[in-house]
């Protein structure tokens, strides 16, 4: 037989038990998935200052929601904000309330196919954390954290605080299972 033949015959059955292998865990995911109900949710969010997370946040951006300029410059310094989002510890935190967040969403979007546009926004905004969550990682690997945090921290405090107000919005406009819950959970004030 033909050794090219071989070497494709076997290069194409790795790639398909590599792929088959991923649809096993897709399925198993998505499985899992269907099956956490509202109360495991929130049961997996890790309490936070979100005060704290809101100052960090709105330091960075305007009235508006536009990135502060020049001649509105930032109040908050490098001590501060590692301060307030509680260094590298808090920014875990932040990155795994952002998981559950994005899970939030996907619980409401099955029971309310409209919320699927905020869902995707949401999911979008996890992605911008993620990142900025990740440049924060490898700045610690490379013992550059002091020189990141300020950045990458307020910026992942911007997303995760974007993160939790459309959530909010999305429970509330969804009257979703508790919304009374949800608030007390991420440590909002009941909205009536």
């Amino acid at each position: 037989m033909n050794t090219t033949l071989l070497i494709s015959l076997g290069s194409s059955a790795v790639v398909f038990v590599a792929l088959l292998l991923i649809a096993i865990q897709y399925v198993r995911k998505h499985r899992a998935s269907r099956e956490t109900t509202w109360e495991a949710l929130m049961k997996r969010i890790v309490p936070i200052d979100e005060k704290a997370i809101e100052r960090v946040a709105l330091d960075a951006v305007d009235a508006s929601g536009e990135p502060k300029t020049e001649e509105h410059s930032r109040e908050l310094g490098r001590k501060d904000i590692w301060k307030l989002l509680g260094g590298m510890d808090g920014i875990n935190k932040i990155d795994n309330n952002a998981r559950v967040i994005v899970e939030m969403a996907a619980y409401l979007e099955r029971w309310h196919p409209e919320a699927a546009e905020t869902a995707e926004a949401l999911r979008l905004e996890a992605r911008r954390l993620e990142w900025h969550v990740g440049r924060l990682r490898a700045a610690e690997i490379n013992k550059c954290l002091d020189y990141h945090f300020h950045s990458y921290g307020q910026h992942a405090a911007l997303s995760y605080y974007t993160m939790l107000k459309r959530v909010l919005a999305l429970a509330q406009q969804n009257s979703g299972a508790s919304f009374a819950d949800l608030q007390r959970a991420f440590g909002e004030p009941l909205i009536n």
